[in-house]
């Protein structure tokens, strides 16, 4: 067996629901595998020790401590899940709320929607068009910015690379000239 699978039969040992088959499969296989047996080991202790520790009674007072300090909490968590939840809700019950005041109570007072239902689809997928047309305009300058890079980059390396070359040699050539001026000022001092 390998030691992924013997691992599992360590933790079915611990809890108590090993078969006999199991059993004799992990103690031949902690014979001949010593990273596992050093492990069994060291579970087997570190069990043995917590259960060798002393049972401690909690304060009476732990459980109103927690209930206080679960109440006290002023801050409330709210999941990414549960805001689209909560704007999309507001956003349908607006919109229903639209419609009835546009299509039930205004024809009983003789008066006609502003924006009709059908206006609002149409807004929505003019914006819904302009996204979309926004996002090919900008990956299409994109694809034109990644070309002119690879251009300047394909065209320029060599006269980069001249540059620094150049920068490199004058700075050599600098160095000696200083090297050989100190040489000089030694000697004069001599």
């Amino acid at each position: 067996m390998q030691c992924k699978q013997i691992n599992n039969l360590i933790m079915k040992y611990f809890d108590g629901n090993i078969s006999e088959i199991e059993l004799e499969q992990l103690l031949r296989h902690n014979q001949k595998c010593t990273d596992c047996a050093e492990e069994f080991e060291l579970l087997k202790d570190a069990i043995y020790e917590i259960e060798a520790l002393p049972e401690i009674d909690p304060p009476l007072e732990l459980t109103a401590n927690i209930m206080t300090a679960i109440a006290e909490q002023k801050h409330v968590h709210v999941s990414t899940r549960q805001l689209i939840c909560g704007i999309v809700g507001f956003v349908g019950l607006v919109l229903f709320t639209y419609n009835i005041i546009a299509y039930v109570v205004f024809p009983m007072m003789g008066v006609a929607p502003l924006v009709s239902f059908q206006s609002i689809l149409e807004v929505i997928y003019m914006l819904i068009g302009k996204a979309k047309d926004g996002f090919i305009a900008m990956s299409l300058y994109l694809g034109k910015l990644l070309v002119f890079r690879d251009i300047l980059f394909r065209e320029h390396t060599i006269f980069i690379f001249l540059w620094l070359t150049m920068f490199a040699v004058a700075g050599l050539l600098l160095y000696k000239l200083i090297n050989m001026k100190n040489k000089n000022n030694f000697v004069d001092l001599k």
